[in-house]
């Protein structure tokens, strides 16, 4: 099957704690501990441009909420405790059977100026909001008696999360939801059987105050206490130039514990924050967040502040732990700050800045191992093809899979798909081709998957040719016709050898390990990183439309004609003829305010009303 060696273990983001255990243990399971446990981190990473990526990061490990109640209370009625958790999130899951769960925001992104493939957290996915999941597919009793099916369910959670975050989560019509992308985005703990995948993509969604409320609802800390209390400014981070954020919710089994993790990424431009003209990137807590670090939450099992470093950042006070771990195959410095450490940084700031006098901005920036671009060559109204350039900047070559999302009047043609190489045919790099049309008369999605083998130091381009079907004039939206937003493609890979320093699977060693990862060497692995997959940018497709203004015209001259011949007919229906018998002698005034009086013998007119006189 296509994509069949997509298979990853996704653990949990590190938090590290103080003391003698650096990292929290990745699999948690029931015979350990039944209580809740928080952790939370700050992620500050400097970009190529100058720029700088900021990175909220909260985790929370619970177990059943239905089973570690029961053996304490004995009741006919089902009991569900939380404590740490939010039953908002996690009550909605628990009725429709959800396996996993993870939903998504971005905006803003672009991987050429950042020479970063992606955002910080692994998990977000491309430009506009997406929620996938996984639900079992064994119903209990209630579904069955109620006649719900999976599709049902997974509408019904899509809608409850969508009210919880204040966003069109669900489906805006029938046949959005995409069941093709399962080996893309395999479930954490491997498992497939008797569970099956929905994806959902709103390329139109866009982050704001609205998502960012709910989002701190959620947390144990509601935004008053330990790093959160920086995140709940919206005035602030909604100022910075890009925005993502997500929750990924992994529900408990018999065997493990479940697991919950929201993050927010913000890019700040470190020129804002030192004045136009400064020339310097240097940077602080408080001139980021315009408060100090702040106290931690009470519950917390472990807060840690943390800086990727390039070598040549001077922190001030300087990092209690100092690391190397794996980001986007390449083993980076990293020093954390314990913000549990209430005798150094509670109340203080942390300044970071570079051993030099004046940066100045490169007009290159070195780019990752493998970026992604999308564009559409219009040769018609009704025809286009998609142009998706995959750049391999590594020395080896890449196995990977591309994969599309399009609405159902979009219709590829899959006999005259190209890949080319520096302008010359390469037919033999497209290892195999997955086509899922939408089929009528029932309106759904078209999904495809083409494996491609990236040679090294070159640019694959692959053409797909496609026509544009002609929309009912019912089925284009009720907003402006500005053309209709395409999903981001996804470039996934299949190649990786994810290590134990990777970020996608980030160790949890003791202090005493730390000193075999300090010795590794320093180059770059581009098969040894956590990042699964590479989205494009989303795409403006125009849409044939009709006039709109015709329907309108015949309306606004149907009404005037209406109005008018309407103003004639109650004119005439309505209006009195009579005799009225007035004093000979009188003058118009008489007769009434301002009518005209005409002599016509013994009869008068006044104001369009004849009277008549002896």
């Amino acid at each position: 099957m296509l994509l069949s060696s997509l298979r990853l273990l996704l653990l949990t983001p590190i938090l590290s704690a103080a003391g003698a255990t650096s990292r929290l243990p990745t699999h948690r399971t029931a015979s350990t501990t039944e209580q809740d446990a928080f952790y939370e981190s700050l992620t500050l990473r400097p970009l190529p441009d100058g720029r700088l990526s900021v990175l909220f990061e909260f985790t929370t490990y619970f177990g059943s909420p239905a089973s570690s109640s029961s053996s304490s209370i004995s009741s006919p009625i089902p009991q569900s405790h939380h404590s740490l958790t939010p039953p908002a999130l996690l009550l909605p899951l628990e009725q429709n059977n959800v396996s996993e769960l993870t939903i998504s925001f971005s905006t803003g992104w672009d991987q050429a100026r950042t020479g970063i493939s992606g955002s910080g957290h692994y998990e977000t996915s491309g430009g506009g909001g997406e929620v996938r999941g996984w639900l079992y597919e064994n119903q209990d009793d209630q579904d069955v008696s109620s006649g719900r099916t999976v599709e049902d369910r997974w509408g019904a959670v899509t809608h409850a999360l969508g009210g919880l975050f204040c966003a069109g989560l669900g489906p805006t019509e029938a046949g959005e939801n995409v069941r093709t992308f399962g080996e893309n985005y395999p479930p954490v703990r491997g498992d497939t059987d008797n569970i099956t995948h929905f994806l959902l993509s709103h390329p139109e969604a866009q982050l704001c105050t609205e998502n960012l409320t709910p989002f701190l609802s959620l947390l144990p800390s509601k935004g008053q206490s330990g790093l959160s209390a920086l995140l709940a400014q919206p005035g602030i981070i909604f100022a910075w130039a890009s925005q993502a954020e997500g929750i990924e919710v992994i529900m408990p089994t018999a065997s493990h514990h479940g697991r919950w993790q929201g993050w927010w990424e913000g890019i700040v431009d470190l020129r804002t924050l030192n004045g136009k003209g400064s020339g310097k990137r240097d940077f602080s807590i408080e001139k980021i967040f315009r408060k100090s670090v702040p106290r931690p939450f009470p519950e917390a099992g472990g807060s840690v502040i943390r800086l990727i470093s390039d070598g040549a950042v001077v922190a001030e006070p300087s990092g209690s732990r100092e690391v190397e771990e794996r980001i986007d195959g390449i083993l980076e410095t990293v020093l954390e700050w314990d913000v549990l450490d209430e005798r150094t940084l509670i109340g203080s700031d942390i300044a970071f800045r570079w051993d030099e006098d004046r940066f100045r901005h490169p007009r290159t920036i070195t780019p990752p191992g493998l970026t992604t671009s999308r564009t559409i060559i219009d040769r018609l109204a009704s025809d286009g093809t998609l142009r998706i350039a995959i750049s391999n900047n590594d020395e080896i070559d890449r196995e990977a899979v591309y994969s599309e999302i399009w609405p159902w009047w979009v219709k590829g043609w899959m006999s005259e798909v190209e890949v080319e190489v520096d302008d010359a045919k390469r037919p033999d790099l497209l290892e195999s081709v997955s086509y899922n049309p939408s089929i009528p008369p029932r309106v759904s999605t078209t999904t495809t998957h083409f494996q491609l083998r990236l040679p090294a130091k070159s640019t694959v381009v692959l053409k797909i040719p496609f026509t544009k079907l002609t929309i009912k004039y019912t089925e284009h939206r009720p907003d402006a016709e500005r053309g209709v937003e395409l999903s981001s493609g996804v470039l996934t890979l299949l190649d990786l050898d994810v290590d134990q320093d990777s970020k996608g699977e980030r160790s949890h060693r003791h202090d005493g390990d730390d000193e075999h990862v300090m010795s590794r060497s320093r180059s770059r692995n581009p098969l040894k990183s956590g990042r699964r997959r590479i989205y494009t940018n989303r795409i403006l497709l125009d849409v044939p439309t009709p006039d709109f203004s015709m329907p309108y015209n015949v309306i606004i001259m149907s009404s005037t004609v209406m109005a008018v011949f309407f103003g004639l007919m109650q004119g005439s229906l309505t209006r009195k003829w009579g005799w009225v018998q007035i004093q000979p002698g009188a003058d118009s005034t008489e007769a009434g305010a301002g009518a005209e009086a005409k002599d016509n013998g013994s009869l008068k007119e006044y104001g369009g009303v004849v009277v008549g006189s002896e």
